[in-house]
């Protein structure tokens, strides 16, 4: 692979693109200004996500005609809120667009974007994975969400709308009135009063044509010969509009070089921080823009020297010498509450993270604190959890628990299947109002990395479960500041 990844370099620097060359310019002389500019022209926008001040300002210079934009921040200052924005954008002006990760769960955020995204499988090539793709999802379960514009979404309306659902529901409803069919959905929805009731019967009523043509192309697409899907597969592939999503792993594969050829309007890479020299230098050659985010986490070497640029980690380096036209650092989030956020952050972040709040927070009266450690016996952890989950709220939606091991995770399932439970890596790009912190594996095995996805997932109530003393000296937790202890709880009150 990497042979391979230098047969291409070599062929791009013949025809360096903007961002190609702003590198280059860097590396051999520091802070340099590119004047000519890229062709992406973005017009103004409305955000598919809520942004703060902060992260406009990052949006627009990822919208910007700059070669590069560089946004830098620690976990759940909005990173991929920003990125999913900016790609929402550049999909609905038809630009070609590739977005990578290092970690494929961050990729579910870009899951709904338009244009039907494209996941790539490291184990085929790219046309095949489309192939894949085509037969198991887009074709036999398409997207049955869209509505006319006058229309406002409607999630009881929605839990109606798949072709298993319409097949039941559209001979029942036909030629009824809306009473009637408010009378039939009484079953299938036992918990809504009956004005709301009335409001999805007569939408039900006036789609029904639209319902109708929808079951119908999903009926179509799922008789579809092999022979036609392979052929759309094809057409796909070289469609310059179907945004592709992949991992890192996956696009630097020999599977999928032929990629390596194609040119893209705009390349988004979250988690820039794990990028070697040769996967930016490859990325940057093949669009008119590249946005970089991620997280300044690896030891920096001042140093310009070639002989010092292979330990020197890309996206701290360019993050440190491109010029402040370039490059943005958020120091505004928005997750964490201000309880979890102020010992949180000063742990894990250089710079004042400032804490952006949002009106309304769960507020549990069982928990007088939101970041706890429940000290247990070593070796009892997953046990006590249930401590833990028999004072929060019922809604299991709310709550999700952290392991620390595949082992670790697998037995935690066992005991808690009505929960959403995963390794920390699995948790990145994805966040709980209320978190559970298994703390059972070895502290020694936690990176810092993880650490940092770990204490930043939960919103309104962080709770770890462990060996306090055990975690303490041989972790990063070790400086979270411990205020006090209820021996007769056994509970650290961290802040």
């Amino acid at each position: 692979m990497i042979q391979a990844i230098q047969q291409r370099l070599s062929q791009l620097r013949n025809q360096p693109t903007l961002p190609l060359k702003l590198i280059v310019e860097t590396v051999g002389a520091g802070g340099v200004y590119l004047r000519p500019e890229s062709g992406l022209n973005f017009p103004s926008i409305t955000p598919v996500y809520s942004l703060t001040g902060h992260q406009e300002i990052a949006l627009e210079m990822g919208l910007s005609n700059s070669a590069i934009a560089l946004i830098s921040g620690p976990p759940a200052t909005g990173k991929t809120r920003i990125a999913a924005s900016l790609a929402d954008a550049a999909i609905n002006h038809e630009k070609r667009i590739l977005i990578l990760s290092y970690y494929p769960t961050v990729l579910d955020a870009y899951e709904k974007l338009p244009g039907y995204p494209l996941r790539l499988n490291q184990s085929e090539s790219h046309q095949n994975s489309i192939a894949e793709q085509l037969r198991n999802h887009h074709l036999y379960q398409p997207k049955m969400d869209y509505l006319p514009a006058y229309y406002l979404p409607d999630l009881e309306l929605a839990k109606l709308r798949t072709p298993a659902k319409l097949e039941t529901w559209l001979p029942r409803i036909e030629n009824k009135s809306h009473a009637e069919i408010s009378q039939l959905l009484q079953r299938e929805f036992p918990d809504l009063t009956p004005a709301r009731r009335d409001i999805v019967a007569i939408q039900l009523q006036r789609l029904t044509p639209l319902l109708k043509q929808q079951l119908s192309l999903s009926q179509l697409f799922g008789s579809l010969p092999e022979t036609e899907i392979e052929q759309l597969a094809k057409q796909l592939a070289n469609s310059p509009q179907i945004p592709i999503l992949a991992t890192a792993r996956e696009f630097f594969d020999v599977a999928n070089q032929s990629l390596w050829e194609s040119k893209f309007d705009l390349v988004i890479v979250e988690e820039s921080q794990y990028l070697s020299w040769d996967e930016l230098i490859l990325l940057a050659g093949l669009t008119q823009k590249l946005v970089l985010f991620g997280d300044e986490t690896h030891t920096y070497i001042s140093q310009r020297n070639a002989n010092t640029l292979t330990r020197v980690d890309a996206f701290s380096f360019l993050s440190h010498h491109l010029l402040p036209a370039y490059s943005y650092k958020l120091t505004q989030q928005f997750r964490l509450h201000p309880e979890i956020a102020v010992p949180v952050y000063s742990l894990i972040s250089n710079d004042w993270i400032q804490t952006y709040t949002e009106p309304i927070y769960y507020n549990l009266p069982s928990l007088n604190h939101r970041l706890v450690w429940q000290d247990v016996p070593q070796t009892t952890e997953i046990q006590n959890i249930s401590n833990c989950l028999k004072n929060l709220p019922d809604n299991r939606e709310d709550i999700g628990i952290i392991a620390t091991s595949e082992g670790e995770r697998e037995r935690l399932i066992q005991e808690y299947p009505q929960y959403f439970i995963d390794t920390i890596d699995n948790w990145r790009g994805k966040e709980r109002k209320i978190v559970v912190f298994c703390c059972s594996g070895e502290p020694q095995n936690v990176k810092w990395e993880q650490t940092k996805i770990a204490l930043t997932r939960a919103k309104d109530y962080l709770i770890m479960v462990g060996d306090f003393e055990r975690w303490r000296p041989n972790s990063p937790l070790q400086k979270l500041a411990v205020t006090r202890l209820k021996s007769t709880e056994r509970t650290v009150i961290l802040s």
